[in-house]
């Protein structure tokens, strides 16, 4: 109902609401006792200046309490006065994989290496694994009983347009389960004479700065899952695959940096997340997450295949310059025995593989390239869900399991 005086003549609320009206109004009176102090030689003070203590703010930092809000200006202790380009997990390249070959120096073959393929040729599941993994698969993508928000859908003819919001099991959450439960099908598909070698973190987080041209670049990216082992694994023969013989692409007349986001608030250090004395610090395998909500081009456009797929062989580069730079100093270039790092990149339905090889940190070298092998996307279902009130998993492959052991037993 609506607010009217009609029903607040009929209320104590009127009242009270003339009442204040016409206490407003009053003056206050001079009672007379300032000029009997004056008249008897007592000066009247303020009673604020007197009762109230004029000292300086100072802010106490107690347990549990919600710290202040940061400021990103100048004040901030990370700021610098020279901007950087700094790229960071929900950044996507704008020419994807060609401008990560160019911005790192890195050939792209479009397969395995040959040791590895030749390895998935002999691999193969067992039926009581593939089984058990097709249950995983459902156990962890419909079964699991978190229940948020999941993110917003959108019609493609129709852009302003929002789906209504469902509650079920997030993004992040999902890619993380079926990770996890292929790591535990690996485990048991190898055996302990493997697994005693592996280790899985989780959140590692890596910080590269490198310097092409002038130009300062800022590495700071993080995997959501990492396996390391005792052992690093074996390099890859460049008198094999010849990176030399392919060419780089060229971006003219775009900047190998173009749309990497510049800050002057950076951490502008070497970070790896494992220390060199732990006997497991060797990166092995990196699990990334890759769901439509994690990454955004600045365009807004779409991300595209191409664009995810640079996106992993950035974060490879990363987790094998930072370590390189941790067993040879800041300043290495040429490394005495390349680092090779696997990565998978998941969106927990879409799987890519690829071994990444460092060989040099000179990006602008002209004798030495980085190698990355690459496979094409594998898609571990076709349909995952409820189908008319029944749990249902369609064209369920098998392959992604197959891939994911030899990676974890290379």
């Amino acid at each position: 109902m609506r607010l009217t005086n009609s029903l607040l003549r009929q209320h104590i609320g009127f009242y009270f609401k003339k009442h204040w009206i016409q206490q407003g109004k009053r003056v206050p009176n001079s009672t007379g006792a300032e000029e009997e102090l004056v008249a008897r030689g007592i000066a009247a003070v303020d009673p604020s200046e007197v009762l109230k203590e004029h000292t300086p703010r100072e802010d106490f930092v107690i347990p549990g309490m919600v710290p202040p809000p940061v400021r990103y200006d100048e004040t901030h202790p990370l700021w610098k006065p020279e901007p950087a380009f700094v790229y960071g997990d929900t950044n996507v390249l704008l020419e994807g994989v060609r401008q990560a070959q160019s911005l790192l120096n890195t050939v792209v073959f479009d397969d395995l290496p040959l040791k590895l393929e030749e390895k998935l040729d002999q691999t193969k599941i067992a039926a009581p694994l593939d089984r058990s993994m097709q249950h995983a698969v459902l156990s962890a993508l419909v079964f699991d009983t978190e229940q948020v928000k999941t993110a917003i859908q959108k019609v493609p003819d129709r852009p302003a347009y929002k789906l209504p919001r469902t509650y079920g099991i997030s993004e992040g959450r999902k890619n993380q389960l079926i990770l996890s439960k292929l790591v535990t099908h690996c485990d048991r598909f190898v055996g302990r004479s493997v697994n005693v070698n592996r280790k899985v973190v989780f959140n590692a987080r890596f910080l590269v700065p490198i310097v092409k041209e002038s130009e300062r670049v800022l590495l700071n990216l993080k995997a959501e899952s990492m396996i390391i082992s005792h052992e690093p694994l074996k390099p890859l023969d460049t008198a094999v695959y010849r990176p030399m013989d392919l060419e780089l692409p060229n971006l003219f007349p775009l900047k190998e940096t173009v749309s990497i986001p510049v800050q002057n608030i950076y951490d502008w250090r070497n970070d790896y997340p494992i220390s060199r004395n732990y006997k497991f610090s060797h990166p092995h395998t990196i699990l990334i997450h890759c769901s439509p909500s994690d990454v955004k081009n600045a365009t807004e456009l779409p991300v595209s295949r191409d664009q995810i797929e640079g996106r992993t062989m950035v974060k490879a580069f990363a987790a094998a310059a930072a370590r390189a730079r941790q067993l040879y100093g800041e300043d290495v270039k040429t490394l005495p025995i390349p680092i090779t790092v696997q990565a998978v990149q998941t969106d927990s339905k879409t799987f890519h593989f690829s071994v990444y090889q460092l060989n040099t940190l000179d990006l602008s070298s002209s004798t030495e390239r980085n190698m990355w092998f690459r496979k094409a996307p594998l898609d571990l279902y076709s349909q995952c869900g409820y189908v008319v009130g029944k749990p249902t998993l369609d064209d369920y492959n098998k392959d992604v399991l197959r891939h994911f052991a030899v990676f974890y037993s290379n």
